[in-house]
């Protein structure tokens, strides 16, 4: 605005310059240009231009002041023109002012004089308004004159050496300007009197235009009235304006003197201005460099700028004095001249020293102006120092915003950092964690504060870019200050994001100091869940202490965070200090809550690994148990089963067995130790931990020894059952089998439905256990491919791996252990039906054996009504109890029948039921019981039998004894006979010499008699031993109770009643011999005695009466008992044979043509003795005795060879054509032709029975051995 009211008076000015026509005249100008600053114009307002003209005489002065001295502004505004209130009433009555009216046509005269009045009042209007304007503008003159002063006073304010003189021109300027002021008032009242009274005239001169006469005149009276009324306004406005106008020229001495004082003033300023500036230049580049130094001062460009401005200020400074002191002088000789001029009256003298005191004080205001521009120089300079200063700053500010946003930005950073460490924590604190939430917000807030520390740094870096712009120091201070409130902001947003990163750092320190509580209570937790195990208390104990520590840090760790959590509220540095300490504290609480976790968990490792050296210990104990579980179910299943890999895998076993026994030994020693490395005082605890460790770690490694030792004895254990079950189905199919065989031997026997049933029973259920049997045999295959890969599997893989993996192999065992069981079952189902066919067959069987031994009983006692018979009794006992047998055997039998089909129910059924197993067995068992029973019955009635038939073989060598006793009486008579016919041919020895001769031939037969005789005797003697060792071995078979001591009592006795029958036999050949022999002494005798003398006749007669006594049936005692005696063994050996051949039919075998074709030949053999019976003829009875005694048939066939030997002895004692002989012949061929008939049927059973049994083919091969020995033998 200044600047616009300098141009428009400098406009102004030039051209009232250019329209001034006289120095002492009126120049009207007519200002058409607008006022800029009031926005008025200026038309037909006449300025007095005389002496007192201003315009004039300040002209050069206002001319400087539009050159621009910044200092005097106040003073130029003064100068510049008229006030306000006096250019605004100069408008409003320069607009009142009318150009001079025409000529109008004549009017009355009083109108005229009114008129005419009115035109003077007018007049003398206008001459008070332009008094009061002279006086107006005189006060304005003496008011800006007065201003002046006050300027220059207020500029050189600062200047206290001249400040009084200054106040006291000034306040002389200001009394001149209330007079000034005062009389304008007066003149301004005048020109309103003059106007009013100019405007009553007007309107009385109106009036009397327009009225009547007297009107008019009335009118016109008025109307001079106020003419006399202007008049005196004016005459009171040019005193006003005379008096204002003395009052201009004591304010223009003042202003002189004031300018001096102000140019004096303004030098001192300029001076105080330039070391001022001077001073804050330097101040303002300190303070850059003080600001630059906060950041790298090398990337401050304004820094060196303000320096630059710096020294240029101190330059303008040195300027600036130089200057002012000149102005001062120049101002001391204004001052002087004022004052001279104030002195003067003269108008002239005063005007030159008014003029001399214009002059100097206008070269002391240049040259104060110089110093001034020099000042603004300085004052430039410090401006720019001060906008370097700013725009300092304002890169100071960015950069320190920058910084603020990395900070902002670490912050966010460690906030975020702290979420995640809490959020980690967290994850280990079994409660619902309050401070990951906190953590999670505060990091969103230091992430929030970071984008709008981010958006500050732009504004501040744009702010920077703004001061670099700016050209004055208030745009520079803007921009600085921008940049400065951004930095301010981005560093509040920095305390934000550092307060919140603290607030997430103390929530995830605190976190951390819960997750070590957690940890530490957990360990506590862990300790007690150890329970009473030995040597734990302690480390319990510990680790109970050290958890109550962590939670007193943890207590410690949350209070402090809730006072970081606070200090948000406050965002100051000291805040972010106070929470860094806490946050602090709470990280060393966290730490020691650490410390505690790990002591706690140092004890409650201790406590933990002494549990584990005991579990160790306990799992190895286990494991050797198992182990040796295993080892002795594998010797079980390897003893019962025989199997070669089931004893290798049993073996393995053992080893295995010994090794985790051993391990599990070792393991329990380390357990120990580790107890007692636990036993310290509880502070020692934690520092045992690695010792403890040592031993528990050994103990589990023992122990593992000692699973892996188990775990082989296990795989070892599952191979043992796997091939016993392998090898038991293997028997059950064998044992099937068997049962099969039995069936079908059974089913061969006898022809039952009942026996058939069972035989196709028991073939169905061997098919099933040789199916099963394989199914076994493919498992213990899987089996030991299994375990041969798990063998090596188990000295590297995990345990629990290898557990698998063996319970897989259990798995397979099972399988083929439940194979094995099938077959096992299917066995028994098979050996049920077996015993089933058996018990039926040993029913029968003995029901034989009974009517057989019925039948030897029978015999015995027919055999034996001649004789006095032990062995009689025993075959009565032998068939009663062969009879006894047999009731047991059919009520064995009938009760194997009804409980085979129970067990057979409870075997389909209940086979898998374990409860059920023992129930199960014992029917079974009860079954076979029964079926041993009826077979041990039958079996006993079979040895019944055989006791019965060998006592009726034990009664054949009684009555052979009894013979054998006979013949030693028959061998005394014909001693005696002998011994009387030698007597007697003694005698007749000498009546004839055919006497001696006879004589003679009676004494040898004597002597054969005697050695006959005493054959009979000892023959008999022998007979007798014989028959008592017979009977002997009778009563052992009798009290045999099992069939090797039947046996070989049967075969003793038999072998005793073979030689007693022999010895029997024999003596009684040697009886008859010795018979023979006396009777042929006798004989010799009578020849002797009757020699040659006697007649054919008597010698016919002796010859038919010895015919005719021996041909007599039944004589011969002895023959006759052997006669009966062999009919009865014959027929006991025909019953025997009968048994022996059913028995060899039920176990023949394969080979039947060469065996058929064997009997063939026997048969025809048999035919061939049958067509030669008149062999018999040519034998004597001495021969056939001799051959008996010397060649002893088999005892099984003894009975037929007697037969045959005893028949031709009978025959050679009857002639042919005797009604005996022939009888004896027509028997003889009878039992050959029933014998022959026995041995077809008997090889027909054989040819249909044999099935390959090599036991039944060599069995057969001996019987026709013996068979043809016996035919051959007849």
């Amino acid at each position: 605005m200044k600047s616009n009211l300098k141009s428009t008076l400098y406009i102004i000015f030039l051209y009232w310059y250019v329209n001034i026509k006289d120095e002492q005249k009126c120049a009207t100008v007519y200002a058409e240009t607008p006022n800029l600053r009031n926005g008025w114009s200026i038309k037909n307002v006449a300025l007095h231009n005389g002496e007192n003209n201003l315009n004039e005489k300040y002209a050069d002065y206002l001319n400087d002041t539009v050159e621009g001295n910044s200092k005097m502004d106040a003073i130029e505004e003064g100068l510049s023109g008229q006030s306000e209130e006096a250019v605004v009433e100069a408008q409003q009555e320069g607009e009142e002012v009318e150009p001079p009216p025409e000529e109008a046509p004549p009017q009355p005269v009083d109108e005229q004089e009114a008129k005419q009045a009115a035109e003077e009042a007018q007049r003398f209007a206008t001459e008070a308004e332009k008094a009061a304007a002279q006086a107006t503008q005189a006060a304005q003159d003496a008011e800006k004159a007065a201003q002046a002063a006050q300027a220059a006073q207020d500029a050189a304010k600062e200047i206290e050496k001249n400040e009084e003189k200054i106040k006291a021109v000034v306040e002389q300027a200001t009394s001149a300007k209330q007079q000034a002021q005062k009389a304008s008032g007066e003149a301004k009242t005048a020109k309103e009197k003059a106007a009013a009274a100019t405007k009553a005239a007007e309107q009385a001169a109106a009036a009397a235009a327009a009225k009547t006469t007297e009107e008019a005149k009335t009118n016109k009276q008025q109307a001079m009235d106020q003419k006399g009324l202007a008049e005196e306004a004016l005459k009171r406005a040019k005193e006003a304006a005379t008096n204002a106008q003395q009052a201009k020229e004591n304010a223009e001495i003042a202003l002189e003197i004031t300018k001096a004082e102000a140019a004096i003033a303004e030098a001192e300023k300029a001076i105080t201005d330039a070391a001022h500036a001077k001073s804050e230049a330097q101040k303002a580049f300190d303070e850059a460099k003080k600001e630059a130094d906060k950041v790298d001062a090398s990337k401050v460009k304004s820094l060196k700028n303000a320096e630059e401005e710096a020294k240029s200020a101190a330059e303008a400074e040195s300027t600036v004095t130089k200057e002012a002191e000149k102005a001062k002088g120049e101002a001391a000789k204004a001052k002087q001249a004022a004052e001279k001029a104030k002195a003067e009256e003269k108008e002239k003298e005063k005007e030159e020293n008014l003029n001399t005191a214009r002059d100097e004080a206008k070269n002391a205001l240049a040259s104060a102006k110089e110093a001034t521009n020099a000042a603004k120089t300085a004052q430039k300079a410090k401006e720019n120092a001060e906008i370097a200063l700013e725009r300092t700053k304002a890169e100071v500010s960015k950069e320190l915003a920058e910084k603020e946003v990395l900070a902002a930005k670490e912050a966010q950073k460690e906030a975020e950092a702290a979420k995640n460490k809490a959020k980690a924590a967290s994850d280990k604190v079994t409660s619902e964690n309050e401070a990951v939430n906190k953590a999670t917000l505060a990091s969103k807030r230091a992430d929030e504060a970071l984008g709008r520390a981010q958006e500050y740094a732009t504004i501040a870096e744009k702010a920077a870019g703004e001061a670099q712009k700016a050209e004055t120091v208030q745009t520079a201070q803007v921009a600085s200050k921008k940049a400065k409130d951004a930095e301010t902001s981005a560093n509040y947003e920095r305390i934000i994001a550092e307060l919140a990163a603290e607030v997430a750092k103390a929530e995830a320190a605190k976190d951390e100091a819960k997750k070590e509580f957690e940890e530490a209570k957990t360990a506590g937790e862990q300790a007690e869940a150890v329970g009473a195990v030995i040597g734990a208390d302690k480390a319990k104990e510990k680790a109970k202490v050290e958890a109550g520590k962590a939670k007193e840090q943890l207590d410690k760790a949350e209070a402090l965070a809730k006072k970081v959590s606070k200090a948000e509220y406050e965002v100051t540095e000291k805040s972010v200090s106070e929470a860094k300490e806490k946050v602090s504290e709470i990280h060393e609480a966290a730490k020691a809550a650490k410390t505690a976790k790990d002591l706690a968990v140092k004890a409650a490792n201790v406590a933990k690994h002494i549990l584990n050296a005991e579990k160790a210990k306990t799992d190895a104990q286990q494991a050797k148990e198992a182990a040796v579980k295993a080892k002795t179910e594998a010797e079980k299943y390897a003893s019962e089963s025989k199997a070669e890999k089931a004893t290798a895998a049993a073996t393995a076993a053992a080893t295995a067995a010994d090794t985790a026994t051993d391990k599990a030994t070792k393991a329990e020693k380390e357990s120990a130790d580790a107890v007692t490395e636990a036993n310290v005082n509880p502070d020692e605890i934690p520092d045992k931990e690695e010792e403890v460790k040592k031993k528990a770690t050994q103990a589990a490694d023992f122990s593992k020894e000692a699973v892996k030792a188990k775990n082989e004895a296990l795989i070892e254990a599952e191979v043992a059952k796997a091939e016993a079950a392998k090898e038991e189905a293997n028997m059950a199919q064998i044992e099937a089998g068997k049962a099969k065989a039995e069936a079908e031997k059974a089913a061969q026997t006898v022809q039952l439905s009942e026996v058939s049933e069972a035989k196709g029973k028991a073939e169905n259920m061997a098919t099933q256990a040789k199916e099963y049997a394989d199914t076994a045999a493919q498992g213990a295959k899987e089996v030991n491919d299994s375990a041969d890969s798990i063998r090596n599997e188990a000295k590297t893989e995990k345990t629990e791996e290898i557990t698998k993996k063996i319970e897989e192999l259990k798995v397979k065992a099972e399988n083929a252990s439940k194979a094995a069981k099938a077959a096992k079952k299917v066995q028994t189902e098979a050996e049920l039906a077996a015993a089933v066919a058996k018990a039926a067959v040993a029913k029968d069987e003995a029901k034989k054996a009974q009517n057989a031994a019925d039948d030897a009983k029978n015999k015995a006692e027919e055999a034996a009504k001649t004789v006095e018979s032990k062995a009689k009794g025993e075959a009565a006992s032998a068939a009663a109890k062969a009879k006894e047998y047999t009731t047991t055997a059919e009520n064995a039998a009938t009760e194997v029948s009804s409980k085979a089909k129970e067990a057979e129910t409870e075997v389909d059924n209940n086979w898998d039921d374990e409860q059920k197993k023992a129930g199960i067995t014992e029917k079974v068992n009860h079954v076979k019981q029964e079926t041993s029973k009826s077979i041990n019955a039958a079996e006993g009635a079979k040895r019944a039998k055989e006791v019965a038939e060998l006592a009726l073989k034990v009664v054949s060598a009684e009555v052979e004894n009894d013979k054998a006793k006979k013949a030693v009486t028959t061998a005394g008579v014909a001693k005696e006979e002998a011994k009387k016919a030698v007597e007697s041919a003694e005698k007749s020895k000498g009546e004839a010499e055919s006497a001696v001769e006879d004589a003679e031939t009676a004494k040898d037969e004597e002597k054969e008699v005697e050695k006959k005789a005493q054959e009979v005797t000892e023959n008999a003697n022998a007979a007798q031993e014989q028959l008592n060792i017979a009977e002997e071995e009778l009563k052992k078979a009798q009290e045999a109770n099992n069939e090797e001591k039947l046996q070989s009592a049967k075969t003793k006795a038999l072998a005793a009643v073979d030689e007693a029958v022999k010895k029997g036999q024999a003596a009684d050949a040697a009886a008859n011999e010795a018979k023979n022999r006396a009777a042929k002494a006798t004989e010799a005798a009578d020849k002797a005695k009757k020699a040659a003398a006697e007649s054919a006749l008597k010698k016919k007669l002796n010859v038919l009466e010895i015919v005719k006594k021996y041909s007599k049936e039944g004589y011969n005692t002895v023959d006759s008992d052997e006669h009966v005696l062999n009919e009865v063994e014959e027929q006991a050996s025909e019953e025997k044979e009968e048994e022996e051949e059913e028995e060899e039919a039920e176990d023949s075998v394969s080979n039947e043509v060469e065996i058929e074709d064997d009997e063939e030949e026997e048969a025809e053999e048999i035919e061939e003795e049958e067509t030669e019976p008149d062999k018999t003829e040519t034998d004597n009875t001495n021969t056939e005795g001799e051959k008996s005694g010397d060649n002893p048939p088999h005892s099984d066939t003894a009975p037929q060879e007697q037969k045959q030997s005893v028949k031709p002895s009978e025959q050679g004692d009857k002639p042919l054509s005797d009604s005996n002989a022939q009888a004896l012949l027509e028997e003889n061929y009878k039992n050959v032709a029933n014998f022959k008939k026995m041995a077809d049927g008997l090889t027909k059973n054989i040819i249909s029975t044999i099935d390959g049994n090599t036991d039944v083919l060599d069995t057969l091969k001996d019987f026709a051995e013996d068979l043809n020995q016996f035919i051959f033998s007849m």
